[in-house]
């Protein structure tokens, strides 16, 4: 019993310790698979530990090149920007060489390089943009060309294998440089040996070139910015020196100067003009409405800026101006608008010239005239006063024998009132006529101011002959007259025209008087062109010398014994105050032909503008 006791427990202790045993080794198991377990994820930490370490490596790499362009990049010019770029991307991605090429018509140009390969000596001249070698494919494809061997991909890269073999390098990469998609240039990353570039590397190398792109971008904008500021800050002195050259010039112009915008806007004066007005340019912008302007000026001197302003003509007119002690004086005023190349009005030059002292002179100098001609005209009606008195007399006789008649007429039984009534009649005329000879002889000998209206120059022409008939008729010259109708009415003096028409008459009649064979012929007649009426007093008499034609108008020069040689002189003073030409010619077959010219009215402001 014991024993079988025994034997139980013997067996169960055994049973206890193989099932002991067994969960020992279940639990060994475990912990070695545990342990397994945990070197491979040891072993995959490590490799991602490694991973991270060069990610970190190449991302300090990278941060370093950046912030090392970044730092060359705020005080280097672009030379030195792109020197760096090519180092630093050598550097980045450890190849023996880096070159930087830009693109300029469709040329790739070598424009920075750095490490031990040689440069090629097309590289600075440019190679063409083609896909024969590694950097003209990527600027064609706009991505990124990996060639393991360039030296043997003869059919693939001709030029980029030849010049492989030639100089030695083998793995090549290109990388484009892209500014919004747009090909700017590529950088060229070459080995000696074959060794190829890891994805890593070149996706850092893109990375690098996107930002080697806004480097270079930024320079070469600060460099054109800088370059554009020089350019400005040398214009500004240049400008400055022109104003000061110009305001010189124009403070040295005798005369008062404007300039003015292409709106007629006031924008700068002289020197002169200031102290004249004696106010500052900022009044003197609103003189359309102060008193700088004679106040009797202003309304025709407006209408005349404004209309030269809008059409951009020239203008010319002349306008007192009112000086700092109150006083206006006469100017003289020219405006020229001043072009650019399309012939856009940039400015207007305004020119005011002082002729107050010029204008009184010429006052003076036309109450000389006007003087000049009122003796004339007296010493023409004395040579006529011994023919005036006879066509004086003549009517006053016809009357008295009229008058004689009438009271006889009066006197029968019973009065013959019809024949009293005729002969009174002609009485009246008979005086109208006298009254008419004495009232002309009054107008040319009764000093006056010149006074200019409208009048018929046919009409004024027959009342000359009439008071020159006497004359003609003692010196036996016949008169024919071909006055055109229907001329225009003139506007002048008329008893100045009267005067220069009598006196071309009289000289005739007397250098016909001077010639004893043939008939002695005086023509007279009128007609209308484009510059107004023409008169013409032709005669038969000796004719001038061509040479002196001219010089019969000179002052003093004559060639009567008797003459003071002004009358023809004052009658061209007259005809060009009138806006006309006075002038003389040989007559054919003899003799000479004397004409002149008035505008008729209309034409006057015509010929005037």
């Amino acid at each position: 019993m014991e024993m079988t006791l025994s034997r139980k427990w013997t067996k169960s202790r055994t049973r206890g310790c193989k099932l002991h045993l067994t969960k020992t080794k279940a639990r060994f198991g475990r912990v070695r698979q545990i342990r397994a377990d945990l070197e491979r994820q040891l072993e995959a930490c490590k490799r991602e530990t490694a991973n991270v370490r060069e990610r970190l490596i190449e991302a300090t790499k990278q941060q370093t090149a950046t912030s090392e362009m970044l730092r060359i990049i705020s005080d280097s010019p672009l030379q030195s920007v792109l020197d760096a770029v090519a180092e630093h991307a050598a550097r980045l991605c450890d190849s023996n060489n880096a070159e930087i090429y830009r693109l300029e018509n469709n040329l790739l140009r070598l424009v920075a390089s750095y490490g031990e390969l040689p440069v090629h000596i097309q590289a600075r001249e440019g190679f063409p943009l083609n896909r024969d070698r590694v950097i003209g494919r990527a600027i064609c494809d706009r991505r990124s060309i990996h060639v393991h061997d360039l030296a043997a991909e003869n059919s693939e890269f001709p030029s980029g294998s030849s010049d492989a073999k030639r100089q030695g390098h083998r793995t090549t990469l290109g990388t484009p440089l892209l500014r919004e998609r747009t090909p700017i240039g590529v950088i060229l990353f070459r080995r000696w040996e074959v060794r190829p570039f890891s994805d890593n590397q070149i996706a850092l190398l893109e990375t690098f070139a996107d930002e080697a792109v806004i480097a270079i971008e930024n320079v070469r904008l600060f460099e054109a910015e800088k370059q554009r500021t020089l350019a400005l800050a040398h214009a500004n002195r240049n400008l400055q020196e022109s104003e000061a050259k110009y305001r010189s010039a124009i403070d040295g112009i005798a005369g008062l100067v404007a300039i003015m915008a292409p709106n007629g806007e006031l924008e700068t004066v002289n020197r002169q003009i200031i102290e004249y007005f004696g106010r500052p340019r900022e009044e003197l912008t609103t003189w359309e409405t102060s008193d700088a302007v004679h106040p009797k000026d202003l309304p025709r001197i407006l209408e005349l800026f404004k209309r030269s302003i809008a059409a951009g003509a020239p203008f010319h007119y002349e306008l007192r101006l009112r000086r700092f002690d109150g006083e206006y004086r006469w100017f003289e005023n020219r405006g020229v608008p001043i072009r650019d190349e399309s012939g856009l009005i940039v400015r207007w030059f305004i020119l005011l010239v002082d002729i107050e002292d010029r204008t009184r002179a010429l006052e003076r100098m036309q109450q000389m005239q006007s003087d000049f001609a009122h003796m004339n005209r007296v010493s023409m009606m004395g040579e006529l006063a011994a023919s005036l008195s006879h066509e004086i007399t003549q009517p006053i006789a016809a009357a008295h024998i009229n008058a004689c008649a009438a009271l006889n007429f009066l006197g029968k039984q019973p009065p013959d009132l019809s024949e009293a009534r005729q002969a009174l009649g002609c009485i009246v005329r008979d005086s109208d006529r006298a009254r008419d000879i004495v009232g002309r002889i009054r107008e040319q000998i009764k000093k006056t101011p010149p006074r200019k209206e409208r009048f018929d120059l046919n009409a004024a022409i027959n009342e000359v002959i009439v008071l020159a008939r006497s004359a003609t008729i003692r010196n036996g010259v016949s008169v024919q007259t071909r006055l055109a109708e229907g001329l225009l009415p003139v506007h002048g003096d008329r008893v100045q025209l009267q005067q220069v028409f009598l006196n071309l008459i009289l000289n005739a009649v007397e250098a016909m008087g001077s010639v004893e064979a043939g008939a002695r012929e005086l023509s007279i007649s009128t007609e209308q062109d484009h510059t107004g009426v023409v008169v013409a007093v032709r005669d038969s008499g000796p004719g001038i010398d061509p040479h002196h034609l001219e010089r019969v108008f000179e002052a003093f020069y004559t060639t009567k014994s008797n003459g003071t040689g002004m009358g023809l002189s004052i009658c061209r003073s007259i005809i060009e105050a009138h806006g006309g030409r006075l002038w003389a010619e040989a007559n054919e077959p003899r003799g000479a032909v004397f004409q002149f010219t008035v505008p008729g009215v209309g034409q006057e402001h015509r010929l005037r503008a």
